[in-house]
């Protein structure tokens, strides 16, 4: 949300008796809360580096960040306290009447309060909020508070809630990702709001914490109740709606490659979760119970500070684990799982329970946060849906860091040195990442499952794995021999050598191939007769631009521009877009950029158009007809792209066009821009090549017409098929007509080709199917000129087009475009001889 630019803000200061972190907290404030006035006091000596406080250093920052509205101070401990109320002392009264010391959590006040003071909140506001995150300090700066616990302050009682439901289209429902992008929505408004499973009646459960969300257990296609109250309970409900309505923004993702798809389960029992084959000795895998001491806490309020700066530095680990690149770069499961378990830690179920057992139980820090992550393990593995009880494990994990952190060490189990089998009773995100560069072959998980998060990092590390083998735990003894393929599920203990050696063969063969495709993923994309296909990578953000570079991407064959305008309260200006779109091109360097223009409406909503609600938006004002309603929303985002795009090979992409004048509307709408930019005497691409999405029917049977004016295609299959089919994609009783196979989708794209190439045009693939194997030799067949793909998807797909010959590819396609079921279509596609 944008603060107020006419008013002064409410400066903070952080003091703390250490320097990295008051800066890690200064850091993580503005990260949410950019260009406050914000200052840090911490450490001494002469480069601050040893602990403790300097009044004087407080008494300057208090300066600094005094800007008239007041200034809010937050402190770490006891002597800092002291040190601050010392600075007090030599402020001007002027400027002391608006000073505040604030009995506030350190890492959860400061961010509550620059939230407040970046919207414009004045000083009882911006403190407020910030007692609100916890009131642990009270008993020093308000020693005759008796309250124990902060409640935040809301609405009047005779207010009335505003209310939305909406159904959940996620996969596994609303699980440890998605509930923390929820919270994370959720903190960003001022508004009480409360969650509720309204298929089941559970609830309500706060929308601040995650495990509260967590035990609603709201599955796919039950629905969500959300319920507000206070000043932005409009907008807030707004923005969570799109967010619910979008998934969450988890990726579409081809079957074989989805770490949420269901596995086939083998003939002999066992879950297959991570592909590939594995030999070596098994290595029993135990993780030792923490020794906790159960000693009473002689200072209450020093035990509940040294535990918030125990979590505050597990925060930092987690972060730095989020950064840390799989096999094929920095993958977004990963980064997920461990934001995921950050926002766990921010979790009010977790700290009231500790809190307690320190207040009212006088249990030390570390046996008062094993109590609290102990009981809410034990609340998600009591939870009827599998993939939530799979949470308990993350719950331990980061229970676990957090002990670490205060000097209660669980002995790590020893990582073999040779290449060996571990056999473990789950696999926690943090022991699957210690697995990275060692010599574990695979994994086999006693429990466990497809969609555990140690499982999902098993696949971004490339380590084969199975699950679900506790049936056969008898067999598994230290040190025998064995052999798994994480691909079918089997399992085989003391393997004959004919049958070891078959599978040694089996592994090397796979592991020549990956390594070859990765190593040969920079060329290019031509078959064995000589027909180039492009290959181009989707992207969403800096770090998809930089990893498609490095996956061999030839392009960026759709630039999703959402992520500027999703999740705010007003639209970004033009400078805030040109500065994104830079960054993304600078990233990803030379090369063709199609960048898509605003595709919203439908699943995702824009609160601040005042968008009305319609009964079925996926057929209304969405897309480009959004754009084409608001000239000036889409006049500043074609101004920001014609000014990042000079010197670039940009090309401008127009979603769900539907016919021609929607399409020239757009096109007079581009060249309106760059008359206005050559008005300013501003830089900017001229000419710029202008390409329409092909997702909608009409757009398909009118493509020779629009073939005229469009200089490029782009086949969006995701909504083409959907739309055709009349079968809404989230909708999993419909899953049957969810793929690219079907006839008349085949007919369509075989139209939608031959119709562009009449003229000249070139057509892409950006849906998902241009990532499945089968169906992207398919489309090569029927005539696509490119395939637009997930990076972790270039050097698979570059290397399936350089063992095909084009002319096997057309007879496979002509046979399928007179198939007239899926199966058929199937049958058809059936590898040529010799492949």
């Amino acid at each position: 949300m944008a603060p107020p630019t006419e008013q002064p803000r409410v400066g903070i200061v952080l003091v703390s008796h250490s320097r990295p972190l008051a800066l890690a907290v200064k850091a993580l404030v503005e990260a949410m809360a950019p260009d406050l006035p914000l200052a840090v006091a911490a450490g001494t000596g002469p480069d601050r580096s040893e602990l403790g406080t300097d009044a004087m250093e407080i008494l300057e920052a208090i300066q600094s960040v005094s800007m008239g509205a007041g200034v809010l101070v937050l402190m770490d401990m006891g002597s800092a306290v002291l040190s601050a109320e010392t600075a007090l002392g030599f402020l001007d009264d002027e400027i002391k009447a608006k000073v505040r010391l604030c009995a506030a959590p350190f890492v959860e006040g400061a961010v509550a309060a620059g939230v407040v003071s970046h919207i414009g909140g004045d000083l009882e506001a911006v403190e407020r909020e910030a007692l609100g995150a916890l009131s642990q300090k009270s008993s020093h700066l308000a020693p005759d508070s008796t309250a124990s616990t902060f409640t935040p302050s809301a609405a009047p009682q005779a207010e009335v809630e505003t209310e939305i439901v909406l159904p959940v289209r996620n996969p596994h429902g609303l699980h440890a990702r998605p509930a923390a992008k929820l919270v994370q929505a959720a903190a960003r408004f001022r508004a009480e709001i409360r969650v509720f499973n309204a298929t089941t009646g559970k609830g309500p459960a706060s929308a601040r914490s995650l495990s509260g969300i967590g035990a609603l257990e709201i599955l796919q296609g039950q629905q969500i109740r959300l319920a507000a109250s206070g000043p932005e309970s409009e907008a807030a409900l707004q923005a969570l709606g799109a967010l619910i309505a979008s998934g969450f923004g988890e990726a579409e993702e081809p079957a074989s490659s989805s770490s949420n798809d269901p596995a086939p389960v083998s003939t002999n029992g066992l879950l297959p979760v991570s592909d590939g084959i594995a030999l070596g000795p098994l290595f029993l895998f135990s993780a030792g119970e923490p020794v906790i001491p159960d000693t009473p806490a002689e200072n209450r309020s020093a035990e509940l500070q040294k535990l918030r700066e125990a979590v505050a530095a597990a925060c930092i680990d987690l972060d730095t684990e989020r950064k840390e690149p799989g096999i094929g770069g920095v993958s977004d499961d990963r980064a997920a799982i461990f934001e995921a378990q950050r926002i766990l830690l921010d979790d009010p179920a977790l700290w009231e329970a500790a809190d307690r057992a320190v207040t009212e139980d006088h249990a030390n820090a570390a046996a008062a946060w094993r109590q609290s992550t102990e009981k809410l393990r034990r609340q998600y593995e009591g939870l009827s849906d599998d993939y939530l009880r799979r949470r308990g494990a993350d719950v331990s994990d980061v229970g676990r860091r957090v002990l670490a952190k205060l000097g209660i060490e669980t002995a790590a189990p020893p990582i073999p040195a040779h290449p060996s089998i571990l056999v473990c009773d789950d696999l926690t995100p943090s022991e699957a990442v210690r697995l990275r560069d060692t010599a574990v072959a695979g994994v086999i998980c006693l429990a466990g499952g497809r969609t555990s998060h140690g499982a999902i990092l098993l696949r971004n590390l490339g380590i084969p794995a199975l699950a679900q083998a506790r049936a056969r735990v008898s067999e598994l003894r230290e040190g025998v021999p064995a052999a798994l393929d994480g691909t079918t599920g089997e399992l085989w203990i003391d393997p004959a050598p004919e049958l070891r050696a078959e599978l040694e063969s089996r592994r090397d063969l796979s592991r020549v191939a990956r390594i070859r495709e990765l190593e040969e993923a920079l060329r290019p994309a031509v078959t064995r007769d000589g027909h180039r296909v492009e290959i181009a990578a989707n992207v969403g953000g800096v770090d998809d631009a930089r990893n498609a570079r490095h996956s061999g991407a030839e392009g960026i064959g759709l630039l999703r521009t959402e992520f500027l305008f999703l999740d705010r309260a007003s639209a970004p200006n033009e400078e805030e877009q040109y500065q994104a779109l830079r960054a993304i091109f600078d990233a990803f360097g030379p090369g063709p950029l199609v960048v898509r223009t605003l595709d919203a409406g439908g699943d995702k909503n824009l609160p601040y158009l005042g968008m009305p609600k319609e009964a079925n938006p996926f057929l209304g004002v969405r897309a480009l007809r959004i754009s084409l309603r608001h000239p000036e929303l889409f006049q500043t985002q074609l101004r920001a792209l014609l000014r990042a795009g000079d010197g670039r090979e940009l090309r401008i992409m127009f979603p769900m066009v539907a016919d021609v004048e929607e399409l020239d509307r757009a096109i007079v709408a581009v060249e309106t821009a760059h008359r206005s930019l050559v008005a300013e005497g501003r830089a900017h691409l001229w000419p710029v090549p202008t390409g329409i999405m092909i997702e909608i029917p009409s757009a398909a049977l009118l493509a020779d017409a629009l073939a005229r004016r469009a200089d490029f295609f782009s086949i969006g299959t995701n909504d083409l098929t959907q739309y055709t089919l009349a079968a809404d994609r989230g909708n999993p009783a419909l899953g049957a007509y969810h793929e690219p196979f079907h006839p008349a989708v085949l007919e369509l794209i075989a139209r939608i080709v031959e119709a562009a190439h009449r003229h000249g045009k070139p057509v892409a693939v950006c849906g998902e199917a241009a990532a499945d194997p089968v169906a992207a030799r398919l489309l090569i067949g029927l005539g696509i000129d490119e395939l637009s793909v997930a990076s972790r998807a270039i050097p698979r797909i570059k290397a399936i087009v350089r063992a095909s010959r084009l002319a096997d590819l057309h007879v496979q396609a002509l046979a399928a475009r007179q198939a007239s079921t899926i199966v058929a279509v199937r049958a058809a596609l059936e590898p040529p001889p010799g492949d």
